[in-house]
């Protein structure tokens, strides 16, 4: 558990006032774009980087606390950096076993377990250089687990690895992670990777965590315009909030409870639809074919008037007509209306 961290590089601030929480057993995502804060907290909690404010606890035990820190080596806690960092001239069983501080006997056994574990077997004796990205990840994870850690964090574990086997790989590190029953703390900024492999996904923002929930409370009652747009197909659309609907380049959409101001609609896949007629306020500038349909870019005649609307995209079943004219309407439940940050 992390409380109330605030970090700073000279005058940045870094992250503040952040914290979270991961049980045993639970995969937590912490999810947020590039320098939002997520690696310093993951960095924090394993003492790699000295705490300026907040606590750092694992099981009830205070970890760190300003000016008194527990050193990284002995937190009961596993860290996968996002190169992984094997050694290059040690082999997979030899990485496993480096620190692990035990009986040779006894380090054996824990090796072969792990090997087993991870499916690496017959692969003991080879040399980094000559595993697959998915293999050298499995060592990776193997080394930090091999101590019987109580808390695993990973730093972006697929950063290295192409996008066809990260989908395979997700599965096999959701069950690896799921047989260990630690607590898992995940950094990710993908959110495909979120969704497949978080029980609870913490948004990041600015340095702060702004929305904590499972994926499927997030789906039906986001609370930021991070949790909504967080579902693939998901997509913003900016305008004025005025006497409780948010008005857009494409039409107005009920803002039930907002004061006037500058607002943003976040819409899901199917929350947009979409009627042909030639005097329609909407024109159709691109189609691609995205199977079983198409995906269809829209810009308004009020394009020009209204500030942050450029295009939208829709769904149509057949292949549309550039140029051609359309009208839309917006219908629940995939709509979300926020106030502009």
């Amino acid at each position: 558990m992390l409380r109330d961290i605030c970090h700073h590089y000279g005058a940045v601030a870094a992250v503040e006032g952040a914290g979270f929480e991961a049980a045993p057993g639970e995969i937590l995502c912490l999810f947020g774009p590039s320098g939002c804060g997520k690696t310093t907290l993951l960095r924090i909690a394993a003492g790699l980087e000295r705490l300026q404010s907040g606590s750092v606890e694992l099981n009830g035990k205070v970890l760190a606390t300003p000016g008194k820190e527990t050193p990284p080596e002995r937190r009961p806690i596993g860290f996968v950096f996002q190169d992984l960092v094997l050694f290059p001239h040690m082999t997979v069983e030899k990485n496993i076993a480096f620190g692990l501080g035990a009986e040779a006997d006894e380090a054996k056994a824990r090796i072969a377990a792990q090997i087993k574990t991870m499916r690496l077997d017959g692969l003991a004796k080879r040399y980094p250089n000559e595993l697959s990205g998915g293999q050298q990840q499995r060592t990776a994870l193997a080394r930090a687990l091999i101590r019987g850690p109580k808390a695993l964090l990973l730093d972006e574990p697929f950063a290295s690895v192409d996008a066809v086997l990260r989908r395979r790989l997700r599965e096999d590190l959701r069950r690896i992670l799921k047989e260990q029953s630690v607590a898992v703390v995940l950094v990710t900024h993908d959110p495909e990777e979120a969704l497949a492999l978080g029980d609870t996904i913490a948004l990041m923002r600015d340095g702060r965590i702004v929305e904590t929930q499972t994926p499927a409370a997030m789906f039906e009652a986001p609370q930021t315009p991070e949790g909504a747009m967080i579902f693939p197909g998901s997509q913003t659309l900016y305008g004025a909030i005025e006497r409780e609907k948010l008005i857009t380049a494409f039409g107005d959409i009920g803002a039930e409870g907002l004061v006037d101001g500058p607002g943003m609609a976040v819409l899901r896949e199917g929350a947009i639809s979409i009627e042909r007629d030639p005097e329609g306020a909407c024109q159709i500038t691109d189609a691609r074919f995205v199977g079983p349909g198409w995906m269809v870019d829209l810009a308004s005649d009020l394009t020009a008037d209204l500030t942050g609307a450029e295009t939208i995209r829709v769904a149509m079943a057949q292949k549309p007509r550039i140029g051609a004219r359309v009208n839309l309407s917006f219908v629940g439940p995939g709509i979300f209306i926020y106030k502009n940050q």
